[in-house]
């Protein structure tokens, strides 16, 4: 009886199973990239649905070699006394690379019991085959099929799998280039510099000895992707990841250099190693050193002459203002605001020169940037500057329009925009107001009186206090010129440390270290190890940078050795700061993921910034 009831409930949760599961959804997943002459794999995949198995698209470039290969798989799972099931059916169609280009692969449909369901289109590259002799890639048709994703692992020694074993590391196999956007450039247009690094080997450990410097521009850090992509280069097919990328705005006009960077470099080869019965391959580390390439750019000056009004606006501008409150009154402070608003080098704009009529004055304009990179290309946002007037005459007056003039390089021509002057009428305020009238008193009013000047002169002379005599008054005078000569210190030099930056960032450099450390343990507790060690870098360059006064394109390691010694850091605590940065780099293209790694790293970072903070500045 047991064994029967036990059947009944098996046969009920299989009848229920299938109404708790969840929405049939049918998805392409596509390969990332793959070689001319290579095999790869289309699958289609459809979620809780049954259907029959689709046609095999037809692809430009291709060539159909079988499929559909199914495979089913199930899974349940009870949450909270609620069950959910999934049933995933995947169809995999094997083709081959024939030519190489872009192909996009159709949308497909298959009919369910519940209707229709439609995969969407996508497209992936077939890059051409190696023009050198050794082929293709040991894990390129492996890793076209799986993609790429994670930190740099860039596959083996060369395209075929063989190993280069103690032989000479060509120059085409490793190799680091700085590749701009664009060959040519207005001074202020936008230009992006990529750095990357082209490999077939495997990375253990990928030290930047000496970064590229971007000398004659500003620069905006953009985000980078921590992963790897197949891509061809000179003909060859490479494992390439992209080191740095830089929004950069030329300062200057004529041919822009970007210096050769050094790179200290461990890869990894594989020798055969002869078993007797079999032969297999064992990894075999080597040092080796690289640099950039000395990528150049050419910028062009502005046309000349520059209409009146231009302050070094580039790009696609709107102008308009504003006055808050629209009604003003004498003696009572407005904002009026000068608002820019567009897509180039909106950050670097200068305030405009608006000139207000006299019986209004106004005080040190206050400019806010509201700015992002938009596309990955330029720079999109709001620059507006609030003037604080304050009316001193009642009257109509008239705010003449300051234009915005700027230079759009898509056209090559100036713009100008004019920006329409603003009528403003100013009231009397509360600070004018006339003294009131004494009004005559309605004589049933008994309990209210005028108040008249007392003329009372019957009291004694000698019965007066004089308050000029009293020590207690003198007290007090000497107390308030103290504070007020307290006060003229304090101000001067809030004014001295708002003007030295670099003493401020000195000064602030330990807060602002410790509140990136608290961000990367955060990191660290969420498991996510690569920003962990991402936010763990960015703290200590940052702090290195405030704490030793060293611009951000100067940070490389010989500077900061450099910089610490001159400081006053002894050997061993500037030996520690080294290690933990190049421990952060190295974890960029080495598997350091584990709790206990990522606790040690933290605990050195927290204690080479303690023992920078702790060292006494050496006197010159």
């Amino acid at each position: 009886m047991t064994k029967r009831r036990f059947i009944i409930f098996i046969l009920m949760l299989v009848a229920v199973l299938p109404a708790f599961a969840d929405g049939a959804s049918f998805t392409l997943v596509p390969p990332r990239t793959v070689i001319q002459g290579r095999n790869f794999a289309l699958t289609y995949r459809l979620v809780n649905a049954e259907a029959n198995a689709p046609s095999a698209p037809e692809l430009d470039g291709c060539s159909l070699l079988f499929g559909p290969a199914v495979s089913t798989m199930h899974s349940t799972e009870i949450i909270n006394g609620r069950i959910s099931t999934t049933r995933t059916v995947d169809y995999t169609y094997t083709y081959r690379a024939e030519q190489p280009g872009t192909v996009t692969v159709p949308e497909l449909s298959v009919r369910t019991a519940d209707g229709t369901l439609r995969s969407r289109s996508a497209s992936f590259e077939i890059l051409p085959a190696d023009n050198a002799g050794s082929g293709q890639s040991a894990s390129s048709s492996g890793s076209s099929q799986s993609g790429h994703s994670g930190r740099p692992n860039p596959g083996k020694a060369d395209s075929n799998g063989n190993n280069g074993g103690s032989g000479r590391v060509s120059a085409d196999d490793l190799m680091v280039r700085v590749f701009f956007s664009k060959n040519t450039v207005y001074e202020q247009e936008p230009v992006v510099a990529t750095i990357k690094v082209y490999t077939r080997y495997d990375i253990s450990s990928f030290i930047a000895r000496v970064q590229p410097a971007f000398e004659g521009f500003l620069t905006e850090e953009l985000p980078v992707a921590a992963e790897t992509t197949l891509e061809n280069f000179n003909g060859r097919n490479y494992h390439c990841a992209v080191l740095k990328k830089l929004l950069l705005y030329p300062q200057r006009s004529g041919r822009l250099e970007v210096n050769t960077g050094r790179y200290d470099v461990t890869i990894v080869e594989y020798e055969t190693v002869n078993m007797g019965f079999f032969r297999t391959q064992r990894p075999v580390e080597r040092d080796v050193t690289t640099t950039s390439n000395a990528a150049a750019i050419t910028v062009k000056p502005l046309p000349a002459p520059a209409p009146a009004g231009f302050a070094g606006a580039v790009g696609s501008f709107t102008a308009r203002t504003q006055l808050d409150p629209e009604l003003l009154r004498t003696n009572e402070a407005a904002t009026y605001s000068y608002i820019i608003e567009g897509t180039g080098n909106i950050k670097y704009l200068s305030e405009p020169a608006v000139e207000f009529p006299t019986g209004i004055e106004s005080y040190t304009p206050h400019a806010e940037i509201d700015a992002r990179v938009v596309g990955g290309t330029n720079m999109r946002g709001t620059y507006k500057t609030d003037f604080t007037i304050v009316p001193q005459e009642v009257g109509n007056f008239t705010i003449a329009g300051t234009p915005l003039v700027y230079f759009n390089p898509e056209s090559g021509q100036y713009h100008t925009i004019d920006v329409p002057a603003m009528d403003v009428r100013v009231l009397r305020g509360t600070g004018d107001a006339a003294v009131p009238q004494q009004n005559n008193l309605d004589a049933t009013i008994d309990d209210i009186f005028h108040i008249h000047a007392s003329t009372d002169r019957s009291a004694s002379e000698s019965e007066a206090h004089y308050v000029v005599g009293n020590g207690l008054y003198w007290l007090t005078y000497l107390l308030l010129a103290v504070i007020l000569v307290g006060i003229i210190i304090v101000y001067r030099r809030s004014i001295r440390l708002r003007a030295d930056v670099s003493g401020r960032k000195l000064a602030k450099a330990g807060r602002t270290a410790t509140k990136r450390l608290k961000k990367a343990a955060t990191l660290m507790k969420a498991g996510k190890s690569e920003e962990f060690y991402a936010a763990t870098a960015s703290a200590l360059w940052g702090y290195i940078s405030d704490k030793l006064s060293i611009a951000p394109s100067q940070l490389t390691r010989e500077n900061v050795a450099g910089k610490l010694a001159d400081y006053g850091i002894d050997e061993a605590a500037a030996a520690k700061v080294m290690d933990v940065l190049d421990n952060c780099e190295m974890a960029r293209f080495t598997p350091m993921g584990s709790d206990s790694q990522m606790n040690a790293l933290y605990d050195e970072a927290a204690a080479a910034i303690a023992a920078i903070e702790n060292s006494k500045k050496r006197s010159k």
